[in-house]
Order: structure tokens, then C-alpha cells, then sequence
């Protein structure tokens, strides 16, 4: 049986992103997309990233890369060259797409800019990936993770009392970017099915990470109009609430348990104070507390707190509670319990956890891919499932300029004669 095509089978993408967007290129392979990763001769910057497998040969060692670049084709072109520019827009030329993530200004430099890749294909969708977006005061402002973060919002969020926020886990912000450039690539895509124009496609990472802050975003959907990551305190003796009314913040959420951690809040408010109520009606059914505890309304807490009915040693004891109830329980048991008695409890699985998931074995989540001089990887597969004839097989990340001879010569046309010079000259690997 012949392997799927894939629904973008009929497209190909230019891919210039280096570690900052690798992952919206990946997307549109997966999906069929003939995607040409562009590296600088000497190679992309994303190939040193870790982690790293230190038994892979050197220069491949990346299992970033691995991840994230594979499914395409590589190859190699020096961008900051004339003749390298040249070359490009002779690829631009036969493209559909085109994704870059260089800081804004970087490409009007080299004669590449939105303008100069519309003439070369007017029908070009071009995706670029910025911190603040190519205009406006901030546009040239450097950037990090942890600035991203705290830029779009959601870094407030992890602030603990009157202290400085912590980072957000691993890097991610820019791959919350990178999903919302191959979203973005594709809504321009069907809006050229009916033009035929091509599109720039503006990707601002601050814009991206402020999507995760849904409790603030939907807080008057789920029935909370003035919700505020900061209430104007109306206790006399605290000086603020240290859960939202939403209960999208709070003091506790990380619990030990008898295999590691789950995350759970003790939700108040009407979003979600509900869930509450129900974990403590399953504590008072298993003889874990008192009825007049099951009893409190975790929906109208926030009320009685500001009242002064319910003191801080009131929420740390029914803290120390909830900690000693879930203490014997393993992840697995908690998962099975939350989803039937309606809880908002979810196990915080290790990397082993994820790899070793019948769930996601079940789904055929992970693909095994031969890497790397022979080696064997596993890599995630399929994005979303039901749709399997809209996906191809994973394929390893490309070497070093793996497909130049083939891109430049069998797709762009150059010679043999014309390769040689280029090499010679630097201008690919």
C-alpha cells in the first residue's frame, strides 16, 4: 500500500528559520509540504542545541534538531552573499511558501525583504517570525525567553507573592510562535486559493505567548467580567487574595504523591470553584474530612475570605489536608479518579512518563526513525489523528547540505559546472 501523500503534497516551503521557528516548517512537512530547510554553509545554529546525544556523531548530536527538523529536505545557501541572494530568489521562484525568522530589518538588508520575494513570486505566501513584530518602538528591542515572557503576560501569572516571577519551564516561546506561523501560513494559503495573491504573514512572539494566558482571556466567557491577576484588597487583615477569583492562581499546585507530582488547584470562583467542591466531596466520601469542610462553597469563597470568615490558617490547614490525602496515591490512580469525579487534577508526567505512555502508544504518538549514521530515533509523529491520509512518514533530519545537488540542480537548474563554482566560492556547503 503506497504511503499517503499528505493534503499539502502539491506545496513546497522555503524554510530560512533557525532554532526560533524550525517547528512551524516541521508542521507543514508533516503534512505533505516539500520543506527545504535552508542552513548557512557552516550550518544552522539549532544543530548545537541541546539536549544532546552524546554517543551520535559529531554535528549531529542535536536531539533539538532531530526533532524539529525532520521531514524536510537541507540545504545550504550563505544568505549575507550576492551570490547567495541570487540564488535564493531563483528557489523563491518555485516555492509556495516562505518561513524566516531574522530580526526585523535583517532581510530588507540583504535585498530579501516581503517586497523584493513578492516580485520574485507574487503568489508567495512569506511567513515571518519576530519578538515585536518588524514595526514599532520596540521592534529592534533584543530579546530572550524570559523577556518574551514577561512581555506577553503570562510571566505575571508565576509570580509568587511579592516575588520576581520564575521563568516558564524549558524555552517555549518561540515555539508557541512557530505553531502560530504554520497556522497562519495556511489561512493565507486558502485566502490564495481564491486570489492568487500572496500574503506577508506577520508572526509577533509577544503576540503568541500572550494566547496562554486563557485565564485572563477567558475569564468574562466563563462567567468572570472583572477578573484580575491583582484584586484591590478588601480584607482588613490581608493584604490581597492569594487565589484569583477565577482561580486561575494559586498558592499550592505542584503535590507530592506516592510516584511523583500532580498539578491541581484548589480553585475558587465561579470559572472553576465547582471542581473544588467536587474534590472535597470525594475526600468526605473516602472519610478525609469533616462535613462541615465538604460543606464550604468553593465558588463563593472568594466572599467569605474577603469577610475575614476564612483565615489564612483555615487555607493552609485545608492545605496540609488535601497534601496528606493525595500523598499514597499514585499519578495513574489520580488521573482515573479526576476524569470520573470531575476533578481539575492532572498528572505532571517525566519524560519517561511520555515515552512509555500506553496512551500514546495506543495513538502511535511516537514514530522510530533510523538517525544519524544507522542509529534509531523516536520522534513524534502525527499532530492530530482521525485524518491519517493528510500526514506522510516521518523522515530524519536532513545532514549538512544532504539534497544541494539535487535542490540546486534537478529543482533551481543550475549545472554541474555552475554547483562547483558555488562550493568553491563558499556559497553552499
Amino acid at each position: 500500500m503506497a504511503a499517503p501523500a499528505g493534503f499539502l503534497s502539491p506545496y513546497r516551503v522555503v524554510d530560512l528559520t533557525d532554532h526560533r521557528g524550525l517547528l512551524a516548517g516541521r508542521m507543514l512537512a508533516q503534512l505533505g509540504a516539500d520543506v527545504l530547510q535552508v542552513e548557512p554553509p557552516a550550518g544552522s545554529p539549532a544543530r548545537g542545541l541541546a539536549p544532546l546525544d552524546a554517543e551520535a556523531p559529531v554535528g549531529q548530536q542535536s536531539l533539538y534538531w532531530a526533532a524539529y527538523a525532520c521531514c524536510k529536505r537541507g540545504v545550504t545557501c550563505d544568505l549575507d552573499s550576492p551570490s547567495g541572494q541570487e540564488l535564493l530568489l531563483r528557489l523563491v521562484e518555485k516555492a509556495d511558501f516562505l518561513i524566516e525568522s531574522e530580526p526585523p530589518g535583517v532581510m530588507a538588508a540583504r535585498g530579501l525583504g516581503h517586497e523584493r520575494l513578492l516580485a520574485a513570486n507574487p503568489a508567495l505566501i512569506h511567513v515571518s517570525i519576530t519578538p515585536f513584530g518588524p514595526t514599532g518602538p520596540k521592534a529592534d528591542w533584543a530579546d530572550s525567553e524570559l523577556v518574551l515572557w514577561a512581555a506577553g503576560g503570562p510571566l505575571l501569572q508565576a509570580q509568587d507573592g511579592d516575588r520576581a516571577p520564575l521563568r516558564i519551564s524549558v524555552p517555549q516561546a518561540y515555539l508557541h510562535a512557530a505553531g502560530d506561523a504554520a497556522g497562519g501560513a495556511l489561512v493565507a494559503h486558502f485566502a490564495r486559493l481564491r486570489s492568487g495573491r500572496g500574503q506577508h504573514v506577520d508572526i509577533s512572539v509577544q503576540q503568541s505567548v500572550a494566547q496562554a494566558t486563557l485565564s485572563s482571556i477567558l475569564a468574562a466567557a466563563v462567567g468572570h467580567e472583572n477578573f484580575t491577576l491583582r484584586p484591590e484588597p478588601k480584607s482588613r487583615t490581608r493584604k490581597t487574595l492569594d487565589l484569583s477569583g477565577s482561580g486561575a492562581r494559586t498558592r499550592r499546585s505542584k503535590w507530592p504523591v506516592k510516584d511523583g507530582l500532580v498539578e491541581m488547584h484548589l480553585a475558587m470562583g465561579p470559572a472553576a470553584g465547582r471542581f473544588t467542591n467536587n474534590l472535597f466531596a470525594w475526600i468526605h466520601d473516602e472519610g478525609g474530612c469533616d462535613a462541615a469542610l465538604a460543606a464550604w462553597d468553593w465558588v463563593t469563597l472568594p466572599a467569605r475570605i474577603e469577610a475575614d470568615e476564612i483565615t489564612e490558617e483555615d487555607l493552609e490547614r485545608v492545605r496540609n489536608l488535601v497534601g496528606a490525602f493525595l500523598a499514597p496515591r499514585s499519578k495513574a490512580e489520580l488521573a482515573e479518579i479526576a476524569m470520573r469525579r470531575k476533578l481539575l487534577l492532572a498528572p505532571v508526567a517525566t519524560t519517561e512518563d511520555l515515552a512509555n505512555s500506553p496512551h500514546h502508544g495506543e495513538r502511535g504518538f511516537f514514530r522510530t526513525v533510523e538517525h544519524a549514521a544507522g542509529r534509531e530515533m523516536r520522534l513524534p509523529g502525527n499532530f492530530a489523528m482521525g485524518v491519517p491520509q493528510g500526514f506522510v512518514p516521518v523522515t530524519p533530519a536532513p545532514l549538512p547540505g544532504q539534497h544541494d545537488e539535487e535542490v540546486w540542480c534537478g529543482l533551481v537548474g543550475l549545472s554541474a559546472g555552475e554547483l562547483a563554482k558555488l562550493r568553491n566560492e563558499g556559497v553552499i556547503r
